[in-house]
């Protein structure tokens, strides 16, 4: 752990944020940052490491990096790409601009919701300051900074406050994942390739770029993409179908089978275990059949394409939640015993035999600060108006939620997930629904929702495989976490600010995609009006279906436990009919197949050899995304292209 290596990792975090928003803000081209292993980060370190090794290859091994230095870059960076657009910034931005913009005499916000926002989290519209961030400066017009600075300090506070919280929680759950579970974090796989492979000045080109079997996966995807490269500039040139999804439609009230490919999915996932892999895909099959059923018997089962809608409805998405509360809580209570010698480890250090001396914070500090971070994330609720009973159950529910997301994301190395119930909707049903709580509860309902409702599960997934990589770092893991903290902070506070500059410079209205700035912040509070004015009652029939989606977990971890051939894993059940996991299914199934044929014809032994394949399409997609950013940026400027996609 150097002291250039904690500066680069600050260099990198600013160049995630600037590029992120950039590429989707302004250029219209990939996504950077929409994904649990960002393609900003990935996409900046790749050209670090190629960068390095060949400025070491020509003027010497003073700039080659160690393998822990290149962990220390990388974790900066993925920590910092939660910062920019669809992690903190652009929800954040949007929720703060929204609420005064967007009211009119016909949506009755002014009298509706306005008396409830708290005056030191929104910026008021005084002197049109709102008006010029969507419709731009006037000329000779100045960007009002003074009606963003108190607002923005008090979000920074209270957002840091939730990620040190969640590094707290990574920090005591980490070795039981690690160690006494052994889980594999496939999504960890082809980072350490790189950064353990980064090159020692032997070579222009890092070490883990060579062998055939490397190159063969290079040249697989780069063809595949220079191909769908070519329609940009001659739009009758056939594509190959890769480049997006297709729905097939079994027959009517049957959701879609989404029929889509994805190759940085494959790169992933593929190191995941076979039960994973294809308990994945078995469960969305599954649940086709059975949402088509349920709505053919008159339960309105789904929305179009995914269990998804407001909990109002009798919808599958509940089965799916009492799935996943229930493996989560299975997942704790097998944690008990290391859990216990933690927090004896944390009161009493002398008189534990457990080692926290490779954690990033020891167990006391991580104990400590999980507890002082709660009790100012309750405070601060409560300042914005949240009532007591409903913190108390809110926090619970986003750790518990929060740790499902970093642990499915640990054991199956799916870089997108997102929960089949948020905390929020978690928590209203246990008391009825929203009519059960004040107005100043219900009309918090906006504000929330990217922090403890954020759909990624906010810095708990990252802040897990951060706690991971730290084991492969010799020493100074302590300046790690020193150094991620400072990185979290910087992504948020650049991106934010520049997004801001953005809007001023340019006018958000001419920002596109217009839903994260615009449509995002002005849905969430259409939202938490009309719970303000008609609070939704709970459908019993929903109680029944998560009643049915926890005994139907609890059967599949008792067969999994009793059955060692047992073939289901009930991840897949935990996020059935979920949006990711129904986007992810195909791509599973080949990564499923792939793996499967590889073991069943050349054995283990033949598997480990495959792996610098797929590091090699990894490697491929990242450059064929820089290369999509080159050529938007000279030809088709504010035209762009999507190379890397979630949909």
């Amino acid at each position: 752990m150097t002291f250039r290596a904690i500066l680069y990792g600050l260099c990198l975090s600013v160049g995630v944020s600037l590029l992120s928003n950039t590429a989707r803000y302004l250029m219209h081209s990939s996504y950077m940052a929409v994904d649990l292993m960002p393609m900003g980060n990935l996409l900046l370190f790749l050209l670090s490491v190629l960068g390095c090794a060949a400025l070491s290859r020509w003027f010497g091994r003073r700039f080659a990096l160690s393998s822990s230095e290149w962990i220390t870059v990388f974790c900066m960076g993925f920590i910092s790409a939660l910062g920019p657009t669809y992690g903190i910034s652009g929800y954040l931005v949007s929720i703060m601009t929204a609420p005064y913009y967007f009211a009119t005499t016909e949506n009755r916000w002014a009298e509706t919701l306005h008396p409830f926002l708290p005056t030191w989290l929104i910026p008021t519209n005084e002197d049109g300051a709102i008006t010029h961030f969507f419709e731009g400066l006037p000329p000779g017009g100045s960007i009002p900074w003074g009606a963003w600075v108190l607002p923005l300090f008090w979000w920074l506070l209270f957002i840091c406050a939730l990620a040190f919280a969640f590094a707290c929680v990574a920090v005591l759950l980490h070795r039981q994942w690690a160690d006494h579970e052994r889980l594999v974090y496939p999504a960890l796989t082809p980072v350490l390739e790189m950064t353990t492979g980064a090159g020692t000045g032997g070579r222009a080109l890092p070490e883990f770029m060579k062998g055939r079997v490397f190159w063969a996966g290079f040249g697989l995807v780069t063809l595949n993409c220079g191909w769908n490269m070519i329609s940009w500039f001659y739009p009758h040139f056939p594509t190959l179908p890769t480049s997006s999804a297709f729905y097939y439609w079994f027959a009517r009230q049957y959701p879609p089978l989404i029929v889509f490919v994805s190759t940085v999915v494959i790169c992933f996932s593929y190191f995941a275990s076979l039960e994973v892999l294809f308990s994945l895909w078995f469960f969305d099959l599954l649940y086709i059949f059975e949402a088509a059923a349920l709505n053919r018997i008159g339960i309105v089962a789904t929305s179009p394409h995914y269990g998804a809608g407001p909990y109002t409805t009798t919808t599958y998405r509940w089965q799916t939640a009492g799935a996943f509360v229930v493996l989560v809580l299975w997942w704790l209570w097998t944690s008990r015993l290391h859990l216990r010698e933690v927090l004896r480890k944390a009161l009493h250090p002398d008189r534990s035999p457990l080692d926290d001396s490779r954690e990033l914070i020891s167990y006391r500090g991580a104990v400590v600060g999980l507890v002082v971070s709660c009790l100012y994330i309750a405070f601060w609720l409560g300042q914005v108006g949240v009532e007591v009973k409903m913190i108390a159950l809110l926090i619970p529910a986003m750790f518990l939620i929060t740790i499902g997301l970093a642990k499915i994301m640990a054991d199956s190395g799916l870089i997108y997930l997102d929960p089949p119930v948020l905390a929020w909707d978690f928590s209203l049903p246990v008391f009825g629904g929203g009519g059960a709580l004040n107005v100043s509860t219900r009309a918090t309902y906006g504000l929330l929702s990217f922090t403890v409702d954020h759909p990624k599960g906010y810095a708990m997934p990252t802040l897990a495989h951060i706690a991971r990589l730290g084991d492969f770092i010799t020493g100074g893991r302590r300046r790690l976490f020193g150094g991620i903290c400072a990185a979290f902070v910087v992504g948020v506070v650049v991106s934010t600010v520049y997004t801001i500059w953005i809007g001023y410079t340019i006018g958000a209205y001419n920002v596109q995609p217009s839903w994260l700035l615009i449509q995002e912040g002005e849905w969430q509070y259409g939202m938490t009006v009309s719970e303000i004015r008609d609070p939704r009652p709970m459908d019993r029939a929903g109680y029944g279906l998560f009643l049915a989606g926890a005994g139907a977990m609890a059967f599949l971890n008792a067969m999994r436990y009793r059955f060692v051939r047992w073939p289901f894993h009930p991840v897949g059940f935990a996020l059935s009919g979920t949006m990711f996991a129904r986007r992810e299914s195909i791509t599973l199934l080949v990564a499923w197949l792939i793996k499967l044929v590889m073991l069943k014809t050349g054995g283990v032994a033949f598997y480990r050899r495959s792996k610098p394949f797929f590091v090699g399409m990894l490697i491929g997609f990242i450059l064929a995304v820089v290369a999509g950013l080159i050529i938007d940026a000279l030809w088709f400027p504010g035209q762009g292209h999507i190379v890397h996609q979630w949909y």
